[in-house]
């Protein structure tokens, strides 16, 4: 607002000083809305509010129709004005060419004004946004950093581990085939956990899936056979690989928040490999809300966006359809 009363203040001053007799204040209150106008017109209607790239075409047509609004809403409000007196500029009966020339002159003026405000607009946007998404990226890997630290705290010496674990499941064996089993899934997937991943950041994709059955099969356990999961996987190769935990989190999320007791909705996993592309899907009956402790699934699913973004580049699509009582997720690699 101070922007316009500081340039209407200017233009009245040169009128003023220059022409003074062509100086009407009906005439110049109502241009002043008209010019103003068109300046949040063209900066709001014209033009994209949420993209920087303005698309040529359909900007060219709003300035076009623009342009003969401007005109024949200045025309008319001209022959009024002179109609009644209130105007001292008679270009419209004398020059009508001038006229239409210098009405075009002055909505280009306000066009380019709107169209350098929109561009200082949006690149304010573009660093806010860019601001935002480097807080967002910084306080995930401040959470993963924090995540790995947690790790280190909490792991103990693996060999006295793995040979706790040895010595349970030789004792075992005569007690439970059921429970030895256990032990070395248990084992398993402990060892899977702590083993490093290559020089690439990446594993093989048939470990992970290895490690996907074994987790299945402890909380299998767990449950007493009532872990209704199902879980597919075809056209693994032996020199197929990929970044670690991405797959793994999916289903550690369908196991918190997904209904894995009902008979009648089971976990319905898929996992497919076709001419080099990794084809993952996931549905689940959603556990009711009020039985859920803790909502955790946004970090879950920002990690993986996190780790997708750094490895597979343009690689990649998730589809994510967060329904009332069902989650579908659709995840496509190219590996």
């Amino acid at each position: 607002m101070a922007f316009w009363i500081i340039y209407w203040l200017y233009e009245i001053s040169l009128v003023f000083i220059l022409e003074p007799k062509r100086l009407f204040w009906t005439e110049t209150i109502l241009m002043a809305f008209l010019n103003v106008s068109v300046f949040y017109f063209c900066t709001y209607w014209a033009l994209p509010q949420h993209k920087p790239k303005i698309p040529i075409v359909a900007f060219l047509i709003k300035i076009l129709v623009l342009m003969v609004c401007y005109i024949l809403i200045k025309t008319l409000m001209s022959y009024l004005l002179i109609y009644f007196g209130l105007s001292g500029n008679k270009t419209l009966t004398t020059n009508l060419t001038f006229y239409i020339v210098g009405s075009i002159w002055r909505l280009s003026y306000f066009i380019f004004l709107g169209t350098a405000f929109w561009f200082a607009r949006m690149s304010i946007l573009s660093e806010k946004r860019l601001r935002i998404k480097e807080n967002e990226e910084q306080s995930l890997k401040n959470s993963i950093l924090n995540m790995k630290l947690s790790f280190l705290k909490a792991q103990i010496n693996p060999h006295f581990l793995f040979n706790t674990l040895s010595f349970l499941y030789s004792k075992s064996l005569d007690l439970s085939n059921e429970l030895a089993k256990g032990i070395i899934t248990l084992s398993e997937i402990m060892r899977y956990s702590l083993k490093d991943v290559d020089y690439d950041g990446k594993s093989l994709l048939s470990e992970e899936t290895k490690h996907i059955k074994n987790l299945i099969l402890m909380n299998n356990f767990r449950f007493q056979n009532q872990f209704n999961f199902n879980f597919r996987e075809s056209g693994v190769k032996a020199d197929h690989k990929i970044v670690p935990l991405i797959l793994i989190t999916l289903i550690e999320n369908a196991m918190k928040f997904g209904e894995i007791t009902d008979p009648e909705n089971p976990v319905d996993i898929s996992l497919e490999v076709e001419n080099n592309q990794l084809s993952f899907s996931l549905t689940n009956k959603k556990k009711p809300a009020d039985s859920l402790i803790n909502d955790g699934h946004g970090i879950g699913i920002k990690y993986i966006l996190y780790k997708l973004e750094n490895y597979y580049p343009d690689k990649f699509s998730l589809d994510i359809k967060n329904e009332e009582k069902r989650y579908t997720l659709s995840l496509k690699i190219a590996l």
